[in-house]
Formats: C-alpha cells, structure tokens, sequence
C-alpha cells in the first residue's frame, strides 16, 4: 500500500512540475487540470505521510517524517496561490523537492526517531514549529525570487522567464507577510517549548534552542525594521534567507545528528 502511494505520489508531482514548466516556457496561465493535478499530488503526499505515522501509531518523529511534513505544508500553501503568477517559477521547485522527501520517508522505518506518545506538549511544540518553520521556508523562496528580480531589473537583462515573473511589489509585498506571520509562529513555537518542555536548553538541545533564538532575532529584527521603519532593500533580504539557514541547522541539523549519526 505504502509503495503505491508513493509511486501515485511521485507521478503525480512530477507531472504537475513538468505541466507547469512546460506552461512557463510557453508563457501561458495554469489551467483547471493543472491546478487538480497539484491537488491530487498534495492529497496522495497527506495520505501518504499518514499512513506512514500511522503505521508506528504515530509514536515517533523522526528526521524523514519532519522533512515530508515540511514539504507537504509547502506544497499545501503553494496551492492557495494557484490563481496567481507571483509563485507559478517556485511551485515546480516545491512539488520536486516534496517528491524528493517521499522518497526519504519510504526509505525511512517508522519506528526510528523520538518518541512523541506520551507527551501531548511536545506535538503541540512540534505542530507549531513545523508550520513556523514550513512558512519561513516559503518566504525564503520569496526571498531568492525578489533577488534575482531585482538582479535582472539592476542589470537589464532579460531571459526565458522574464515576461512572466510577476512584478518586484508584489514578490517583496508577499514576502512580508510570510516572514511576519512565520516569525510570530516561531515565537509561538519557541515559547510553547518553554511551557511543554522540562528545559530547552538540556544536553541535545541547547544547540537546537541556541540557534533557533537566534534565527527567531534575525527575523525579528528584519520584520521590525520594514514594517517600523520602513527599511527595503537587499540586505534586509539576504538577512532573512541567513536566518533561514541558521533555524534549519538548528531544527534538521541537530535532529540529523541524534536520528542518522548517532544511531
């Protein structure tokens, strides 16, 4: 069962990448069959990362499983947008790279990772990272679309692409509201680890709640200073994709050392 649904999963997010470049390259709108096979895709990955959970009665969490979880809520919250071209360049990307994380989920066991049973703070605490962490890695992609936007506008130059990629406003315009909305719910996350967790900064995960205070300040700061300040422009940009980097090793990189390394 778990490999037909991974191979409908894979199918149907391959052919919904390949429609969408394929519409890209020849300049045209997404249609109603492309936007149902990307649903379809998004619907088989849910089932799909389920059944996986459900098959260790949803005991364990591990680094395969978050990394599905992840994309699935990428691929989930690109479709609300499907009516719109400001994300049709990184939908392809996101439903790859969802595809991708199938695969790691089917080759992972079920059983491995930490234990989440008997602990319902701690899925609360896991739930809003994830969403947390799944918005800001979508306001990432935002973040690499307005630099080479603003890359091409600086240098004159002009691609395949160019006449469809929407305008610089709206991309940074988008951008802000996720990084907003995706900092509010790391602190959210963050503090919910506080409240649910014996102490965020014990042996295996001081680095993680290190690192993840730190991402939270760097977005703070660059959230605080476009909507207080005003403040636009490349670096306030390149802060947040850095920020990125950091809360990802803080949460993958610290859950890929206890589930692959050390065991």
């Amino acid at each position: 069962m778990m490999l037909i649904l991974l191979l409908l999963t894979l199918l149907l997010y391959c052919a919904s990448a390949g429609v969408m470049w394929r519409q890209l390259a020849t300049a045209k709108a997404p249609n109603t069959l492309t936007w149902g096979v990307a649903v379809a895709a998004v619907l088989s990955h849910g089932i799909l990362l389920w059944s996986y959970l459900a098959s260790d009665d949803f005991d364990h969490l591990n680094v395969a499983s978050s990394l599905s979880a992840v994309a699935f809520l990428l691929a989930l919250f690109a479709l609300f947008r499907a009516h719109r071209n400001s994300g049709l360049v990184l939908r392809p990307v996101i439903y790859l790279f969802a595809a991708v994380s199938c695969i790691i989920l089917w080759l992972s066991p079920a059983s491995w990772g930490a234990n989440i049973a008997e602990s319902h703070g701690l899925v609360i605490h896991i739930v809003l990272s994830l969403l947390a962490y799944a918005i800001l890695m979508l306001a990432t992609l935002y973040a690499v679309q307005l630099l080479y936007l603003t890359y091409l506008l600086k240098n004159h130059r002009m691609n395949a692409l160019s006449g469809y990629l929407p305008p610089l406003m709206v991309v940074e315009s988008y951008f802000f509201r996720l990084l907003s909305t995706g900092t509010l719910l790391l602190f959210i996350a963050i503090g919910s680890g506080f409240v649910f967790l014996n102490d965020m900064f014990a042996q295996g995960q001081s680095h993680k709640t290190v690192l993840s205070l730190i991402a939270a300040a760097i977005y703070l700061t660059v959230v605080i200073l476009h909507g207080v300040q005003q403040v636009r422009g490349r670096s306030l940009v390149v802060a947040s994709v850095v920020a990125s980097i950091i809360l990802s090793l803080g949460y993958f990189g610290s859950r890929f050392v206890r589930d692959v390394l050390l065991n």
